[in-house]
């Protein structure tokens, strides 16, 4: 066996709680009662033992008064919180005198409090008993079970918040498309149930795809109800920063390494933008999209990169853009010669030109936009 030297110097204190800190847990409350009183602590330091017998074990610090009444009662419960939960963990983990005013809760087997609301509840009774530095370590068979649906409340970096279950990428992509492409400049409440339905997808699956457009900003969540609202400018610029990233990629492979047919190629899809806008708007705005897309994924299909190129698509520009272009938003000239700007720095093998360009383009829905609310305004006053 290889020897391992330990030094005295290990982490401090602080050190130590604010690495654990990274680590998530689910949040406790361990309730028992002595002598007619209840009493509670929360806890995150619980851990399945084994389920032959079915079997726990908690922490808690050595002063705790719930952790001196379960050494002489021998008998707690673990109630597992719920999303919802945070105010009752933060009574629990106060000093409160009496945590469980306002508390509602019922008996359970061994006469333990377990509280309403719950995910779920396990009853225990000790069967060893063990110090570990400031705290005791209980270590429990399970006697009883109790579970209801829902999500649990989460402790991480010292704040309570949401546990998650992550999408599958299949179902975020296609309620990602349906929330973007939910043309609207009003808000308006999205149903989980009603888009699996129509997308065909299981409704746990929509709901936690919803959550995860929460982190994008397309959808605003309050509680359990969800609403999508008209595209935030800056969610915009921030889809166009990642299209650029790439498109710069792609481009400082490919320019000057392409063939004839491939330049041929592009310049048909330049040609193919030119047809959707009439004296600066316009003209049919699904029609640019799809021709304007068709350009940039072509850009990007010539680094020859499959990896790339399903990542381009990942971005899904062209449901964003059907959120954010109609028939009255400008059409600037500067949106066409970037395009030819483009093609003739491939054709040229003038790499700056192109990079430049893809540069200057990405800032056209900034600019645009930042023009709109400045004529909006002066239209006002």
């Amino acid at each position: 066996m290889t020897e391992v030297e330990i030094t005295a110097d290990g982490p401090s204190k602080g050190e130590f709680r604010d690495v654990m800190g990274r680590f998530a847990s689910g949040v406790t409350v361990i309730t028992t009662t002595l002598d007619g009183e209840d009493l509670g602590a929360a806890a995150s330091a619980v851990s399945s033992l084994s389920d032959e017998p079915p079997s726990l074990l908690i922490c808690l610090n050595v002063t705790s008064t719930t952790a001196q009444a379960i050494v002489k009662t021998g008998t707690f419960a673990v109630n597992v919180l719920a999303e919802d939960s945070a105010p009752i963990a933060q009574r629990f983990a106060s000093k409160a005198p009496d945590k469980f005013q306002t508390i509602a809760v019922e008996r359970g087997q061994t006469g333990v409090p377990l509280i309403a609301g719950c995910i779920a509840h396990f009853e225990c009774v000790v069967d060893e008993t063990v110090r570990g530095g400031t705290h005791l370590v209980f270590l429990a068979r399970v006697v009883r079970v109790s579970s209801k649906p829902g999500n649990p409340l989460a402790y991480f970096r010292g704040s309570f918040g949401r546990m998650e279950t992550a999408p599958d990428a299949a179902a975020l992509h296609a309620v990602r498309d349906y929330v973007v492409g939910a043309v609207t400049d009003e808000a308006q409440p999205l149903d989980a149930e009603a888009i699996a339905a129509e997308l065909d997808i299981e409704v746990g699956r929509a709901y936690q795809s919803l959550v995860a457009l929460t982190t994008e900003g397309l959808v605003r969540r309050t509680g359990a109800t969800f609403q999508v609202e008209p595209v935030p400018d800056q969610v915009i610029f921030d889809y166009y920063a990642a299209k650029l990233a790439i498109e710069i990629g792609a481009a400082a492979q490919t320019v000057g390494a392409v063939g004839p047919d491939q330049l041929a190629e592009l310049r048909t899809l330049l040609e193919a933008t030119l047809e959707f806008s009439v004296d600066g708007q316009f003209s049919d705005p699904e029609g640019w999209i799809r021709a304007n897309s068709a350009f940039h994924e072509y850009l990007v299909g010539l680094a020859g990169s499959v990896i790339l190129t399903e990542t381009y698509k990942g971005l899904r520009l062209p449901a964003m853009e059907q959120r954010s272009i109609r028939e009255s938003t400008r059409a600037t000239a500067a949106l066409h010669d970037d395009h030819r700007a483009i093609v003739e720095g491939y054709e040229k093998g003038d790499v700056e030109l192109v990079l430049r360009t893809l540069t200057a383009h990405a800032k056209r829905p900034q600019e645009t936009r930042a023009e709109a609310a400045a004529t909006a305004s002066a239209a006002v006053s």
